[in-house]
Protein backbone atom coordinates (compact mmCIF):
# COMPACT_ATOMS: atom_id res chain seq x y z
CA UNK A 1 0.00 0.00 0.00
CA UNK A 2 3.20 2.87 0.96
CA UNK A 3 4.65 1.63 -1.95
CA UNK A 4 1.54 2.36 -4.26
CA UNK A 5 0.96 5.76 -2.46
CA UNK A 6 4.36 6.55 -3.17
CA UNK A 7 4.24 5.57 -6.98
CA UNK A 8 0.77 8.54 -7.16
CA UNK A 9 2.81 11.25 -5.62
CA UNK A 10 3.87 13.66 -7.86
CA UNK A 11 7.57 12.58 -8.90
CA UNK A 12 10.85 14.89 -8.15
CA UNK A 13 14.53 13.94 -9.95
CA UNK A 14 16.06 12.32 -7.01
CA UNK A 15 13.63 10.36 -5.84
CA UNK A 16 12.46 9.20 -9.18
CA UNK A 17 16.61 8.45 -9.91
CA UNK A 18 16.60 6.00 -6.90
CA UNK A 19 13.22 4.43 -7.52
CA UNK A 20 14.85 3.40 -10.80
CA UNK A 21 17.99 2.40 -9.76
CA UNK A 22 17.71 0.31 -6.66
CA UNK A 23 18.48 -2.84 -6.12
CA UNK A 24 15.98 -5.76 -6.58
CA UNK A 25 16.61 -6.88 -2.91
CA UNK A 26 16.42 -3.26 -1.67
CA UNK A 27 13.64 -2.61 -3.08
CA UNK A 28 11.93 -5.53 -2.35
CA UNK A 29 12.55 -4.46 1.27
CA UNK A 30 11.89 -0.79 1.08
CA UNK A 31 15.26 -0.14 2.15
CA UNK A 32 17.78 2.45 1.48
CA UNK A 33 20.01 1.73 -1.29
CA UNK A 34 23.71 2.96 -2.32
CA UNK A 35 23.25 1.96 -5.56
CA UNK A 36 26.82 1.13 -5.72
CA UNK A 37 27.50 -1.80 -8.63
CA UNK A 38 28.12 -4.74 -9.29
CA UNK A 39 26.70 -5.01 -5.32
CA UNK A 40 25.37 -2.23 -3.22
CA UNK A 41 26.67 -2.37 0.31
CA UNK A 42 23.74 -3.86 2.04
CA UNK A 43 23.62 -6.43 -0.25
CA UNK A 44 27.21 -6.79 0.59
CA UNK A 45 27.43 -6.69 3.91
CA UNK A 46 24.13 -9.25 4.48
CA UNK A 47 25.86 -11.66 1.72
CA UNK A 48 22.44 -10.78 -0.53
CA UNK A 49 22.19 -11.73 -4.24
CA UNK A 50 22.77 -7.81 -5.67
CA UNK A 51 21.07 -7.68 -9.03
CA UNK A 52 19.96 -4.15 -10.67
CA UNK A 53 17.11 -4.02 -13.39
CA UNK A 54 17.99 -2.29 -16.41
CA UNK A 55 15.46 0.65 -17.10
CA UNK A 56 17.82 2.92 -18.82
CA UNK A 57 18.26 1.13 -21.86
CA UNK A 58 14.16 1.69 -23.31
CA UNK A 59 11.06 2.81 -21.70
CA UNK A 60 9.58 -0.13 -23.15
CA UNK A 61 11.57 -2.70 -21.26
CA UNK A 62 10.76 -0.65 -17.82
CA UNK A 63 7.46 -1.68 -19.07
CA UNK A 64 8.19 -5.34 -19.36
CA UNK A 65 9.93 -5.39 -16.18
CA UNK A 66 7.37 -3.23 -14.13
CA UNK A 67 4.52 -6.46 -15.73
CA UNK A 68 6.45 -9.01 -14.36
CA UNK A 69 6.92 -7.28 -10.98
CA UNK A 70 3.24 -6.21 -11.24
CA UNK A 71 1.90 -10.17 -11.75
CA UNK A 72 4.08 -11.37 -9.13
CA UNK A 73 2.46 -8.93 -6.70
CA UNK A 74 -1.13 -9.57 -7.52
CA UNK A 75 -0.66 -13.04 -7.10
CA UNK A 76 1.04 -12.60 -3.69
CA UNK A 77 -1.86 -10.72 -2.39
CA UNK A 78 -4.49 -12.75 -3.99
CA UNK A 79 -2.48 -15.79 -2.23
CA UNK A 80 -2.34 -13.65 1.25
CA UNK A 81 -5.98 -12.68 1.64
CA UNK A 82 -7.02 -16.71 0.25
CA UNK A 83 -4.79 -17.47 3.04
CA UNK A 84 -6.36 -14.99 5.65
CA UNK A 85 -9.86 -16.48 4.36
CA UNK A 86 -8.82 -19.58 5.34
CA UNK A 87 -7.45 -18.42 9.13
CA UNK A 88 -10.75 -16.53 9.55
CA UNK A 89 -13.07 -19.48 9.37
CA UNK A 90 -11.72 -21.03 12.72
CA UNK A 91 -13.89 -19.91 15.44
CA UNK A 92 -13.02 -19.90 18.86
CA UNK A 93 -14.61 -23.15 19.52
CA UNK A 94 -12.57 -24.86 16.60
CA UNK A 95 -14.82 -25.29 14.37
CA UNK A 96 -14.78 -24.33 10.57
CA UNK A 97 -17.42 -22.40 8.78
CA UNK A 98 -18.07 -23.18 5.08
CA UNK A 99 -16.71 -20.42 3.34
CA UNK A 100 -17.82 -19.12 -0.31
CA UNK A 101 -17.50 -21.65 -3.22
CA UNK A 102 -15.05 -23.85 -1.77
CA UNK A 103 -14.77 -26.93 -0.39
CA UNK A 104 -12.88 -28.76 1.91
CA UNK A 105 -13.18 -32.55 0.25
CA UNK A 106 -10.40 -34.85 -0.98
CA UNK A 107 -10.71 -33.77 -4.30
CA UNK A 108 -10.92 -30.16 -3.92
CA UNK A 109 -8.71 -29.26 -1.18
CA UNK A 110 -8.99 -26.05 0.21
CA UNK A 111 -6.57 -23.21 -1.13
CA UNK A 112 -4.70 -22.42 1.34
CA UNK A 113 -2.96 -25.64 0.23
CA UNK A 114 -2.57 -24.45 -3.26
CA UNK A 115 1.13 -23.48 -4.26
CA UNK A 116 1.36 -20.12 -6.14
CA UNK A 117 2.78 -19.97 -9.66
CA UNK A 118 5.61 -17.69 -8.70
CA UNK A 119 6.63 -20.28 -5.73
CA UNK A 120 5.99 -24.13 -7.22
CA UNK A 121 9.96 -24.55 -8.67
CA UNK A 122 11.16 -23.75 -5.15
CA UNK A 123 12.52 -27.17 -3.63
CA UNK A 124 9.96 -28.00 -0.61
CA UNK A 125 7.69 -28.36 -3.59
CA UNK A 126 8.94 -30.21 -6.43
CA UNK A 127 7.96 -33.77 -6.62
CA UNK A 128 5.20 -33.37 -3.91
CA UNK A 129 1.28 -33.49 -4.86
CA UNK A 130 0.92 -29.78 -4.60
CA UNK A 131 2.41 -29.25 -8.14
CA UNK A 132 -0.85 -31.05 -9.08
CA UNK A 133 -2.63 -27.71 -7.09
CA UNK A 134 -0.45 -25.45 -9.23
CA UNK A 135 -2.75 -22.37 -10.32
CA UNK A 136 -1.29 -21.67 -13.75
CA UNK A 137 -3.95 -23.89 -15.63
CA UNK A 138 -6.66 -25.65 -13.58
CA UNK A 139 -7.77 -29.06 -14.18
CA UNK A 140 -10.91 -28.23 -15.09
CA UNK A 141 -12.85 -25.29 -15.90
CA UNK A 142 -16.00 -25.34 -14.92
CA UNK A 143 -17.48 -22.20 -16.58
CA UNK A 144 -17.19 -23.72 -20.05
CA UNK A 145 -21.36 -22.25 -21.25
CA UNK A 146 -22.73 -25.68 -21.22
CA UNK A 147 -22.76 -25.84 -17.75
CA UNK A 148 -24.58 -23.39 -17.57
CA UNK A 149 -27.48 -26.13 -18.29
CA UNK A 150 -27.01 -27.63 -15.04
CA UNK A 151 -28.46 -24.52 -13.22
CA UNK A 152 -31.79 -24.97 -11.85
CA UNK A 153 -33.50 -22.81 -14.02
CA UNK A 154 -32.67 -24.38 -17.11
CA UNK A 155 -35.65 -25.92 -18.97
CA UNK A 156 -33.26 -28.51 -19.91
CA UNK A 157 -32.33 -31.38 -18.10
CA UNK A 158 -28.64 -32.88 -18.53
CA UNK A 159 -26.73 -35.37 -17.27
CA UNK A 160 -23.18 -34.69 -16.23
CA UNK A 161 -22.09 -37.35 -19.57
CA UNK A 162 -24.72 -35.13 -21.66
CA UNK A 163 -22.59 -32.06 -20.61
CA UNK A 164 -19.44 -33.70 -21.93
CA UNK A 165 -20.55 -33.11 -25.62
CA UNK A 166 -18.08 -31.59 -26.97
CA UNK A 167 -14.88 -33.19 -25.92
CA UNK A 168 -17.32 -36.62 -27.56
CA UNK A 169 -17.95 -34.70 -31.02
CA UNK A 170 -14.98 -33.82 -31.03
CA UNK A 171 -13.06 -37.07 -30.97
CA UNK A 172 -15.33 -38.61 -32.91
CA UNK A 173 -14.91 -35.95 -36.26
CA UNK A 174 -13.12 -37.69 -38.72
CA UNK A 175 -9.76 -37.31 -39.76
CA UNK A 176 -8.35 -34.32 -41.48
CA UNK A 177 -8.21 -35.71 -45.50
CA UNK A 178 -4.95 -36.04 -47.25
CA UNK A 179 -4.68 -34.58 -50.49
CA UNK A 180 -1.36 -33.00 -52.13
CA UNK A 181 -3.48 -31.47 -55.17
CA UNK A 182 -2.33 -28.34 -55.75
CA UNK A 183 -4.70 -24.41 -55.59
CA UNK A 184 -6.88 -23.66 -58.30
CA UNK A 185 -4.36 -21.53 -59.71
CA UNK A 186 -1.90 -24.21 -60.06
CA UNK A 187 -3.84 -26.72 -61.34
CA UNK A 188 -2.51 -28.71 -64.28
CA UNK A 189 0.98 -27.41 -63.77
CA UNK A 190 2.78 -30.21 -62.75
CA UNK A 191 2.92 -33.87 -63.39
CA UNK A 192 4.25 -34.57 -59.70
CA UNK A 193 2.24 -34.61 -56.74
CA UNK A 194 4.25 -31.95 -55.66
CA UNK A 195 5.92 -30.78 -58.20
CA UNK A 196 3.77 -27.22 -58.55
CA UNK A 197 5.50 -26.45 -55.11
CA UNK A 198 8.26 -25.08 -57.56
CA UNK A 199 6.22 -23.88 -59.93
CA UNK A 200 5.11 -21.12 -57.34
CA UNK A 201 5.95 -17.72 -58.40
CA UNK A 202 8.06 -15.07 -56.18
CA UNK A 203 5.13 -12.72 -56.12
CA UNK A 204 2.99 -15.67 -55.54
CA UNK A 205 5.40 -17.01 -52.38
CA UNK A 206 5.38 -12.92 -51.52
CA UNK A 207 1.60 -12.99 -51.40
CA UNK A 208 0.97 -16.26 -49.53
CA UNK A 209 3.68 -14.85 -47.10
CA UNK A 210 2.13 -11.28 -46.75
CA UNK A 211 -0.97 -13.00 -45.99
CA UNK A 212 0.12 -14.90 -43.12
CA UNK A 213 2.24 -12.25 -41.69
CA UNK A 214 -1.00 -9.81 -42.18
CA UNK A 215 -3.51 -12.08 -40.60
CA UNK A 216 -1.84 -14.69 -38.43
CA UNK A 217 1.12 -13.21 -37.46
CA UNK A 218 0.81 -10.55 -35.30
CA UNK A 219 -1.44 -13.12 -33.06
CA UNK A 220 0.41 -15.35 -32.40
CA UNK A 221 4.15 -14.26 -32.64
CA UNK A 222 5.54 -17.54 -33.43
CA UNK A 223 8.19 -16.59 -36.04
CA UNK A 224 10.83 -13.83 -36.76
CA UNK A 225 9.12 -12.30 -39.88
CA UNK A 226 12.76 -11.17 -41.09
CA UNK A 227 14.81 -14.26 -40.00
CA UNK A 228 11.50 -15.87 -42.37
CA UNK A 229 12.65 -13.57 -45.68
CA UNK A 230 15.80 -13.57 -45.77
CA UNK A 231 16.93 -17.13 -44.12
CA UNK A 232 14.23 -19.70 -44.19
CA UNK A 233 13.05 -18.80 -47.79
CA UNK A 234 16.38 -18.44 -49.33
CA UNK A 235 17.37 -21.80 -48.33
CA UNK A 236 14.13 -23.58 -49.08
CA UNK A 237 14.48 -21.74 -52.96
CA UNK A 238 17.88 -22.45 -52.70
CA UNK A 239 16.66 -26.19 -52.59
CA UNK A 240 14.00 -26.32 -54.66
CA UNK A 241 12.33 -26.59 -52.03
CA UNK A 242 13.33 -30.12 -51.70
CA UNK A 243 13.15 -32.02 -47.86
CA UNK A 244 14.57 -29.65 -45.40
CA UNK A 245 13.14 -27.92 -41.96
CA UNK A 246 13.04 -24.85 -43.86
CA UNK A 247 11.13 -26.15 -47.17
CA UNK A 248 8.68 -27.46 -44.14
CA UNK A 249 8.53 -23.90 -42.49
CA UNK A 250 7.83 -21.82 -45.62
CA UNK A 251 4.92 -24.65 -46.73
CA UNK A 252 3.21 -24.08 -43.70
CA UNK A 253 3.50 -20.56 -43.62
CA UNK A 254 1.94 -20.76 -47.21
CA UNK A 255 -0.49 -22.81 -46.23
CA UNK A 256 -1.65 -20.80 -43.36
CA UNK A 257 -0.91 -18.12 -45.97
CA UNK A 258 -3.70 -19.62 -48.48
CA UNK A 259 -6.27 -19.45 -45.81
CA UNK A 260 -6.37 -16.31 -44.42
CA UNK A 261 -6.34 -15.48 -49.15
CA UNK A 262 -9.08 -17.68 -49.19
CA UNK A 263 -11.26 -16.02 -46.40
CA UNK A 264 -10.31 -12.86 -47.53
CA UNK A 265 -12.12 -13.53 -50.76
CA UNK A 266 -9.10 -14.45 -53.07
CA UNK A 267 -10.46 -18.14 -54.20
CA UNK A 268 -7.95 -18.32 -56.52
CA UNK A 269 -5.84 -20.27 -53.25
CA UNK A 270 -8.99 -22.74 -52.98
CA UNK A 271 -7.56 -26.04 -53.47
CA UNK A 272 -8.60 -27.42 -56.90
CA UNK A 273 -9.68 -31.08 -55.49
CA UNK A 274 -12.33 -29.32 -53.04
CA UNK A 275 -16.13 -28.95 -53.49
CA UNK A 276 -17.72 -25.44 -53.68
CA UNK A 277 -19.61 -25.95 -49.97
CA UNK A 278 -15.98 -26.28 -48.60
CA UNK A 279 -13.51 -24.29 -50.65
CA UNK A 280 -12.71 -22.18 -47.66
CA UNK A 281 -12.21 -25.01 -45.08
CA UNK A 282 -9.91 -26.78 -47.02
CA UNK A 283 -8.20 -23.67 -48.05
CA UNK A 284 -4.51 -24.58 -48.25
CA UNK A 285 -4.81 -27.85 -47.68
CA UNK A 286 -1.94 -29.29 -50.20
CA UNK A 287 0.83 -27.33 -49.00
CA UNK A 288 -0.35 -28.71 -45.30
CA UNK A 289 0.05 -32.17 -46.20
CA UNK A 290 3.48 -31.73 -48.14
CA UNK A 291 4.84 -30.36 -45.09
CA UNK A 292 3.83 -32.71 -42.46
CA UNK A 293 5.26 -35.00 -44.38
CA UNK A 294 8.69 -33.54 -45.09
CA UNK A 295 8.47 -33.15 -40.60
CA UNK A 296 8.15 -36.87 -40.56
CA UNK A 297 11.77 -37.06 -42.81
CA UNK A 298 13.76 -34.09 -41.29
CA UNK A 299 12.38 -32.82 -38.13
CA UNK A 300 15.06 -32.22 -35.15
CA UNK A 301 15.98 -31.40 -32.06
CA UNK A 302 15.72 -27.70 -32.59
CA UNK A 303 13.90 -24.46 -32.67
CA UNK A 304 13.02 -24.69 -36.34
CA UNK A 305 11.00 -28.35 -35.11
CA UNK A 306 9.22 -26.82 -32.59
CA UNK A 307 8.16 -23.75 -34.77
CA UNK A 308 6.69 -25.99 -37.38
CA UNK A 309 5.23 -28.19 -34.87
CA UNK A 310 3.14 -25.06 -33.37
CA UNK A 311 2.68 -24.07 -36.92
CA UNK A 312 0.94 -27.51 -37.34
CA UNK A 313 -0.79 -27.57 -34.06
CA UNK A 314 0.62 -31.00 -33.24
CA UNK A 315 2.44 -33.17 -31.00
CA UNK A 316 3.71 -31.77 -27.44
CA UNK A 317 6.18 -29.08 -26.97
CA UNK A 318 8.83 -28.84 -24.06
CA UNK A 319 8.68 -25.28 -22.94
CA UNK A 320 12.61 -24.40 -23.24
CA UNK A 321 12.16 -21.19 -25.73
CA UNK A 322 10.25 -18.31 -23.66
CA UNK A 323 8.55 -16.99 -26.79
CA UNK A 324 7.06 -20.55 -28.05
CA UNK A 325 6.69 -21.51 -24.05
CA UNK A 326 4.02 -18.74 -23.44
CA UNK A 327 2.48 -19.49 -26.88
CA UNK A 328 1.88 -22.97 -26.51
CA UNK A 329 0.87 -21.94 -22.54
CA UNK A 330 -2.17 -19.44 -24.31
CA UNK A 331 -3.26 -22.20 -26.68
CA UNK A 332 -3.84 -25.01 -23.98
CA UNK A 333 -5.44 -22.77 -21.61
CA UNK A 334 -7.91 -21.84 -24.44
CA UNK A 335 -8.83 -25.54 -25.51
CA UNK A 336 -8.93 -26.47 -21.90
CA UNK A 337 -11.29 -23.77 -21.17
CA UNK A 338 -13.57 -25.17 -23.69
CA UNK A 339 -12.83 -29.28 -23.38
CA UNK A 340 -12.58 -31.29 -20.60
CA UNK A 341 -8.98 -32.89 -22.56
CA UNK A 342 -6.50 -33.39 -19.34
CA UNK A 343 -4.02 -30.69 -19.16
CA UNK A 344 -0.17 -31.56 -20.72
CA UNK A 345 1.56 -30.40 -17.34
CA UNK A 346 3.01 -27.20 -19.41
CA UNK A 347 1.80 -25.13 -16.73
CA UNK A 348 3.97 -26.58 -14.46
CA UNK A 349 6.90 -24.96 -15.96
CA UNK A 350 5.05 -21.27 -15.64
CA UNK A 351 6.91 -19.93 -12.72
CA UNK A 352 10.58 -20.55 -14.29
CA UNK A 353 9.41 -19.37 -18.23
CA UNK A 354 10.26 -15.61 -18.03
CA UNK A 355 7.92 -13.35 -19.72
CA UNK A 356 9.66 -12.73 -22.94
CA UNK A 357 11.57 -9.16 -23.62
CA UNK A 358 10.35 -7.13 -25.48
CA UNK A 359 12.22 -5.82 -29.22
CA UNK A 360 15.01 -2.99 -28.58
CA UNK A 361 14.88 0.30 -28.75
CA UNK A 362 15.45 0.26 -32.76
CA UNK A 363 12.29 -2.02 -33.52
CA UNK A 364 9.03 0.05 -35.43
CA UNK A 365 6.36 0.61 -32.99
CA UNK A 366 4.22 -1.67 -34.42
CA UNK A 367 6.39 -4.49 -33.53
CA UNK A 368 6.72 -3.27 -30.24
CA UNK A 369 3.26 -2.93 -29.84
CA UNK A 370 2.34 -6.31 -31.41
CA UNK A 371 4.91 -8.04 -29.06
CA UNK A 372 2.79 -5.96 -25.76
CA UNK A 373 -0.12 -7.31 -26.95
CA UNK A 374 1.59 -10.58 -26.32
CA UNK A 375 2.86 -10.06 -23.21
CA UNK A 376 -0.96 -8.26 -22.15
CA UNK A 377 -2.82 -11.94 -23.57
CA UNK A 378 -0.17 -13.90 -21.36
CA UNK A 379 -1.06 -11.61 -18.29
CA UNK A 380 -4.56 -11.82 -18.85
CA UNK A 381 -4.60 -15.39 -19.21
CA UNK A 382 -2.93 -15.59 -15.87
CA UNK A 383 -5.15 -13.34 -14.56
CA UNK A 384 -8.21 -15.30 -15.75
CA UNK A 385 -6.96 -18.50 -14.62
CA UNK A 386 -6.44 -17.79 -10.69
CA UNK A 387 -10.84 -16.22 -11.68
CA UNK A 388 -11.25 -19.95 -12.37
CA UNK A 389 -9.31 -21.50 -10.13
CA UNK A 390 -10.69 -19.48 -6.78
CA UNK A 391 -14.07 -18.82 -7.85
CA UNK A 392 -14.90 -22.08 -9.57
CA UNK A 393 -12.58 -24.75 -9.82
CA UNK A 394 -13.48 -25.25 -5.95
CA UNK A 395 -17.79 -24.71 -6.25
CA UNK A 396 -18.67 -26.00 -9.16
CA UNK A 397 -19.10 -29.85 -7.62
CA UNK A 398 -21.31 -28.37 -4.22
CA UNK A 399 -23.17 -26.43 -6.72
CA UNK A 400 -24.19 -29.26 -9.04
CA UNK A 401 -24.98 -31.51 -6.28
CA UNK A 402 -26.80 -28.76 -4.65
CA UNK A 403 -29.14 -28.30 -7.51
CA UNK A 404 -29.44 -31.99 -7.48
CA UNK A 405 -30.35 -32.84 -4.40
CA UNK A 406 -32.46 -29.94 -3.52
CA UNK A 407 -35.72 -29.34 -4.98
CA UNK A 408 -36.27 -25.77 -3.62
CA UNK A 409 -34.53 -23.15 -5.76
CA UNK A 410 -34.21 -20.83 -3.07
CA UNK A 411 -31.92 -23.34 -0.90
CA UNK A 412 -29.89 -23.55 -3.59
CA UNK A 413 -29.29 -19.80 -4.02
CA UNK A 414 -28.26 -19.90 -0.04
CA UNK A 415 -25.86 -22.63 -0.98
CA UNK A 416 -23.96 -20.73 -3.93
CA UNK A 417 -22.67 -17.75 -2.80
CA UNK A 418 -20.09 -15.33 -4.07
CA UNK A 419 -16.48 -15.44 -2.75
CA UNK A 420 -15.72 -13.19 -0.06
CA UNK A 421 -15.82 -9.56 -0.79
CA UNK A 422 -11.66 -9.28 -0.69
CA UNK A 423 -10.96 -12.05 -2.77
CA UNK A 424 -13.72 -9.95 -5.02
CA UNK A 425 -12.60 -7.07 -4.78
CA UNK A 426 -9.05 -8.18 -5.05
CA UNK A 427 -9.73 -9.73 -8.44
CA UNK A 428 -11.84 -6.80 -9.93
CA UNK A 429 -8.70 -4.56 -8.93
CA UNK A 430 -6.54 -6.82 -10.81
CA UNK A 431 -8.42 -6.92 -13.72
CA UNK A 432 -8.52 -2.74 -13.73
CA UNK A 433 -4.55 -2.65 -13.61
CA UNK A 434 -4.33 -4.83 -16.30
CA UNK A 435 -6.47 -2.49 -18.09
CA UNK A 436 -4.09 0.38 -16.56
CA UNK A 437 -1.19 -1.08 -17.53
CA UNK A 438 -1.42 -1.14 -21.28
CA UNK A 439 0.77 1.05 -23.78
CA UNK A 440 -1.38 3.98 -25.26
CA UNK A 441 -1.61 2.34 -28.74
CA UNK A 442 -3.65 -0.92 -26.83
CA UNK A 443 -5.54 1.34 -24.41
CA UNK A 444 -9.24 1.15 -24.65
CA UNK A 445 -12.17 2.64 -23.13
CA UNK A 446 -15.07 1.21 -22.21
CA UNK A 447 -19.36 2.11 -22.34
CA UNK A 448 -22.61 1.12 -22.59
CA UNK A 449 -23.47 -1.10 -24.93
CA UNK A 450 -25.13 0.88 -27.49
CA UNK A 451 -22.42 3.47 -27.19
CA UNK A 452 -19.93 0.45 -28.24
CA UNK A 453 -21.79 -0.40 -31.27
CA UNK A 454 -22.51 2.80 -32.26
CA UNK A 455 -18.51 3.26 -32.32
CA UNK A 456 -17.99 0.36 -34.03
CA UNK A 457 -19.17 -0.53 -37.40
CA UNK A 458 -19.60 -3.93 -38.76
CA UNK A 459 -18.86 -6.09 -41.88
CA UNK A 460 -15.71 -4.24 -42.73
CA UNK A 461 -11.96 -6.07 -41.72
CA UNK A 462 -10.55 -3.78 -39.03
CA UNK A 463 -7.16 -2.26 -39.36
CA UNK A 464 -4.74 -5.14 -37.30
CA UNK A 465 -3.74 -2.82 -34.56
CA UNK A 466 -7.18 -2.03 -33.86
CA UNK A 467 -8.45 -5.88 -34.10
CA UNK A 468 -5.47 -6.73 -31.52
CA UNK A 469 -7.11 -3.53 -29.47
CA UNK A 470 -10.34 -5.67 -29.81
CA UNK A 471 -9.04 -8.95 -28.75
CA UNK A 472 -7.80 -7.01 -25.62
CA UNK A 473 -11.21 -5.64 -24.50
CA UNK A 474 -12.79 -8.89 -25.39
CA UNK A 475 -10.27 -10.30 -23.11
CA UNK A 476 -11.29 -7.60 -20.60
CA UNK A 477 -14.75 -8.11 -20.71
CA UNK A 478 -14.49 -11.85 -20.54
CA UNK A 479 -12.92 -11.53 -17.21
CA UNK A 480 -15.92 -9.12 -15.79
CA UNK A 481 -18.08 -11.75 -16.97
CA UNK A 482 -16.51 -15.08 -15.36
CA UNK A 483 -15.87 -12.92 -12.36
CA UNK A 484 -19.56 -12.03 -11.28
CA UNK A 485 -21.92 -15.40 -13.31
CA UNK A 486 -22.16 -15.82 -9.67
CA UNK A 487 -24.60 -12.59 -9.53
CA UNK A 488 -26.25 -13.51 -12.33
CA UNK A 489 -27.38 -16.95 -10.76
CA UNK A 490 -28.17 -15.36 -7.71
CA UNK A 491 -30.49 -12.79 -9.90
CA UNK A 492 -32.02 -16.45 -12.06
CA UNK A 493 -32.51 -18.09 -8.55
CA UNK A 494 -34.15 -15.51 -5.81
CA UNK A 495 -37.41 -16.26 -4.87
CA UNK A 496 -38.15 -12.31 -5.37
CA UNK A 497 -36.54 -8.92 -7.13
CA UNK A 498 -36.81 -7.52 -3.11
CA UNK A 499 -34.94 -10.10 -2.26
CA UNK A 500 -31.59 -9.17 -3.76
CA UNK A 501 -29.20 -6.59 -3.09
CA UNK A 502 -27.64 -3.78 -4.57
CA UNK A 503 -24.18 -5.56 -5.46
CA UNK A 504 -26.45 -8.85 -6.47
CA UNK A 505 -27.83 -6.64 -9.34
CA UNK A 506 -25.39 -4.47 -10.40
CA UNK A 507 -22.78 -7.76 -10.58
CA UNK A 508 -25.05 -9.52 -12.38
CA UNK A 509 -25.74 -6.17 -14.95
CA UNK A 510 -21.64 -5.92 -15.14
CA UNK A 511 -21.64 -9.69 -16.45
CA UNK A 512 -24.42 -9.73 -19.10
CA UNK A 513 -23.52 -6.34 -20.35
CA UNK A 514 -19.47 -7.09 -20.36
CA UNK A 515 -20.47 -10.47 -21.81
CA UNK A 516 -22.50 -9.35 -25.01
CA UNK A 517 -19.50 -6.38 -25.56
CA UNK A 518 -16.63 -8.74 -25.70
CA UNK A 519 -18.83 -10.76 -28.21
CA UNK A 520 -19.17 -7.32 -30.37
CA UNK A 521 -15.37 -6.48 -30.23
CA UNK A 522 -14.16 -10.27 -30.72
CA UNK A 523 -14.60 -10.17 -34.13
CA UNK A 524 -17.78 -11.69 -35.11
CA UNK A 525 -18.88 -8.93 -36.61
CA UNK A 526 -15.81 -7.72 -38.51
CA UNK A 527 -13.52 -10.75 -39.59
CA UNK A 528 -13.84 -13.70 -41.15
CA UNK A 529 -14.61 -16.73 -38.37
CA UNK A 530 -11.65 -18.06 -39.48
CA UNK A 531 -9.37 -15.64 -39.07
CA UNK A 532 -10.34 -14.68 -35.10
CA UNK A 533 -7.85 -15.24 -32.52
CA UNK A 534 -9.35 -18.16 -30.54
CA UNK A 535 -12.62 -19.01 -33.01
CA UNK A 536 -13.78 -21.77 -31.07
CA UNK A 537 -14.15 -19.17 -28.00
CA UNK A 538 -15.48 -16.50 -30.00
CA UNK A 539 -18.28 -18.69 -30.44
CA UNK A 540 -18.76 -20.26 -27.23
CA UNK A 541 -18.35 -17.05 -25.34
CA UNK A 542 -21.50 -15.74 -27.29
CA UNK A 543 -23.24 -19.56 -26.73
CA UNK A 544 -22.95 -18.90 -22.95
CA UNK A 545 -24.27 -15.42 -22.51
CA UNK A 546 -27.52 -16.73 -25.53
CA UNK A 547 -27.84 -19.25 -22.60
CA UNK A 548 -27.76 -16.89 -20.18
CA UNK A 549 -29.81 -14.61 -21.55
CA UNK A 550 -32.65 -17.09 -22.28
CA UNK A 551 -32.89 -17.89 -18.52
CA UNK A 552 -33.63 -14.27 -18.15
CA UNK A 553 -36.05 -13.52 -20.10
CA UNK A 554 -38.29 -16.02 -18.36
CA UNK A 555 -38.78 -13.67 -16.15
CA UNK A 556 -39.70 -10.20 -17.62
CA UNK A 557 -39.15 -8.24 -14.33
CA UNK A 558 -35.67 -9.26 -14.29
CA UNK A 559 -35.28 -9.21 -18.05
CA UNK A 560 -36.11 -5.41 -17.76
CA UNK A 561 -33.23 -4.76 -15.29
CA UNK A 562 -30.41 -7.16 -16.33
CA UNK A 563 -30.28 -6.86 -20.01
CA UNK A 564 -28.81 -3.48 -21.50
CA UNK A 565 -30.46 -1.62 -24.93
CA UNK A 566 -29.21 -3.45 -27.91
CA UNK A 567 -28.80 -7.06 -26.76
CA UNK A 568 -30.76 -8.23 -29.58
CA UNK A 569 -26.85 -8.33 -31.62
CA UNK A 570 -26.51 -11.82 -30.16
CA UNK A 571 -28.69 -13.10 -32.32
CA UNK A 572 -26.94 -11.60 -35.02
CA UNK A 573 -23.37 -12.74 -33.97
CA UNK A 574 -25.28 -16.21 -33.94
CA UNK A 575 -26.43 -16.02 -37.35
CA UNK A 576 -23.14 -14.92 -38.79
CA UNK A 577 -21.47 -17.49 -36.84
CA UNK A 578 -23.36 -20.76 -37.47
CA UNK A 579 -23.38 -19.97 -41.04
CA UNK A 580 -19.52 -19.72 -40.86
CA UNK A 581 -18.62 -22.58 -39.16
CA UNK A 582 -21.42 -24.83 -38.12
CA UNK A 583 -21.29 -26.65 -41.22
CA UNK A 584 -17.47 -27.55 -40.07
CA UNK A 585 -17.54 -28.08 -36.18
CA UNK A 586 -19.81 -30.62 -34.66
CA UNK A 587 -19.37 -28.94 -31.31
CA UNK A 588 -21.16 -25.44 -32.87
CA UNK A 589 -23.88 -27.25 -34.95
CA UNK A 590 -25.00 -29.16 -31.37
CA UNK A 591 -24.09 -25.66 -29.07
CA UNK A 592 -26.86 -24.22 -32.30
CA UNK A 593 -29.40 -27.08 -31.51
CA UNK A 594 -29.57 -26.26 -27.77
CA UNK A 595 -30.17 -22.88 -28.41
CA UNK A 596 -33.01 -23.39 -30.42
CA UNK A 597 -34.63 -25.94 -28.08
CA UNK A 598 -34.24 -23.23 -25.10
CA UNK A 599 -35.77 -20.49 -27.28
Amino acid sequence: MDSEITRNQPPSNAPRRQALNVCAPCRERKTKCDEAKPFCGRCRRLGLQCAYIETVTSKKNLSVTELNDTLKRMEAKLDALVKNAHDSRFTSDGQSRPQNHHNTSVENPDPMEAVSPMSVFSPSKLGSVQIRQELAIPEKHYTAPQHLLSWPCSPLTLTELDLRYPVALEIQRPKIRRTRAPPRCLAGTSSRDDGWLSNLSLAQLRDLADAYFSHFHPQYLVLDEDRFYSHHLNQALRVGFASSLDSCLVALVLSLGSVAACQTGKTEWAQSDSADAILEHEAGLGLFTIACDMFRDVEETDWVSIQCLLLMAQGKLEAHHCQLYWIAYLQESQILVEYDFPPSGLSSLESAVPLPLLPDSGADSQGKDTQFYFLALVAMRRLLNRIHFHLYNKGKRAIIVCARSVANADSTVERVQSPSHSILGELSRQIEEWKACLPVALQFETFPLVEEVGLLSSRSVRPMRQRLRGHLKARYCAAKTILYRSHVHRCLHASAISALSDDDILGAKVAVSSAIIGVWHGGIFQEPFGLLLFPINSWRTLFGIEIQISFILRNEELAAILLPEGWEITHQAREIAAAAASQFSPTIARDCEILRMLS
